[in-house]
This record gives structure tokens, sequence and C-alpha cells, in this order.
């Protein structure tokens, strides 16, 4: 299934939540919790509701940055969500990891966290750009069924987070109203995509095509 949602008023909800298969973290009031069948943890990242900025992972861990705090720290041991802790200069790792259950790729600004990032999610890990941009969450999203890049993404590019990502579907696209910035508007798992509420019909339809499949 595929909804349009803001949180709070603003279409840009991949900054404000992690979605994965089985696991999810989302600030406080993401009214649309029970859209995914998912173990959650709610709470805020580095005292921001910027959730989705600051975190990335899969259905076998969500990584958090080092700036989370102590609070949110108990929250997450609280409930059911897989995580760890990045110690990295670089905090905005929503912006930097693309992910799904079969590999990941990432910014050169974490290559040196490599080895532990391909421990803590359990997957192979590339490191890769996307539009020539070192930022291949912000500029992607990504399930088992496929990934939609940013619209300047590369053939060779492209192949790349196919072949990382163990992926049928690799295409181009944009969200909310011409954003290339795909990972800023959308959010998701296997069945379920949730988009920002100024993502249109014919946005709708890449996506759809590229990343939803129906039993």
């Amino acid at each position: 299934m595929i909804e349009r949602y803001n949180y709070r008023g603003e279409p840009n909800i991949g900054f404000y939540a992690t979605i994965t298969p089985s696991q999810a973290i989302y600030p406080p009031d993401f009214k649309r919790k029970d859209f995914f069948d998912a173990d959650y943890a709610e709470t805020h990242i580095a005292r921001t509701r910027l959730v989705g900025l600051f975190t990335a992972g899969n259905s076998n861990c969500i990584l958090v940055p080092d700036t989370v705090t102590d609070r949110e720290i108990s929250k997450l041991e609280d409930s059911q969500v897989n995580f760890h802790v990045l110690e990295s200069r670089e905090n905005a790792l929503g912006n930097m990891i693309l992910a799904n259950d079969k590999g990941a790729v990432i910014s050169d600004k974490l290559s040196e966290h490599k080895e532990e990032i391909e421990d803590a999610l359990e997957v192979p890990v590339e490191i890769g750009k996307v539009a020539g941009l070192p930022n291949p969450g912000v500029c992607g999203a990504a399930n088992a069924h496929g990934v939609l890049l940013h619209r300047e993404a590369t053939e060779e590019e492209a192949e790349k987070i196919r072949d990382a990502l163990k992926v049928e579907d690799v295409d181009i696209g944009t969200v909310n109203l011409g954003s290339p910035y795909i990972g800023s508007g959308l959010i998701g798992n296997d069945e379920n995509l949730l988009l920002g509420e100024d993502t249109t019909g014919p946005e709708i339809g890449r996506i759809d095509r590229t990343m939803h499949r129906e039993d």
C-alpha cells in the first residue's frame, strides 16, 4: 500500500522516521505508526525529532549517532529495536547510508566505519555516491523490490547500487513536487510506503513501479 502523509505539517517525512521490514524508530506524535507492522521505539534522537536524518539501518539493526542522549538510549533499550551506536564525527547517518536487508551503500565519509557497519547491519557494505553526491541515504530509497534514486544518478552509480543491494529494479525519480532527494520524502518497508503529502500522481506511479509489489 502507498499513502501520503505530512508529519506536523512537514512533507519531508524521510527526515523524521526510519522504517525497516521489522523495526522502526519514530519521533513523538508520529500518527502513522499503525501503517507499518514493526517493532518500534518512539523517541527523539540527538534531542531533535529528526529521527530519519540521524538514523539508518535494516531489519537486523538501526544505527544511531553518538550524539544520542542517555534518555534516548533508555527509550531504545526499553523497546524491541536492535540498535548500535556509531561513534563518528558524521552524525547525519540517514543522509549517508542507503540500506536494505541484502546490502548497504555508505558515504565515503563513513569509510573508516565500513567493517563496523557491516557487522551491525549483517550485510555487505559498499562505498558509493549518487548523482556525484556523497549522500546515498538522502539521494535514494530502497527495499527488497527496488531502489529509486536522485534524477541525476548515472547508469554506473545505478548499477553499483543494484548489485550492492541485490534488487531487480533501479530507477530515477522525484518526490514532493520535484525534489530529487528521494530519501527526504519516502519511507517504508517491503509492503507499505509512506510519501510526503506533496508527492504527485506521476511521482507515485514511478515509485509504485519500482518499489511496490502486490501479493
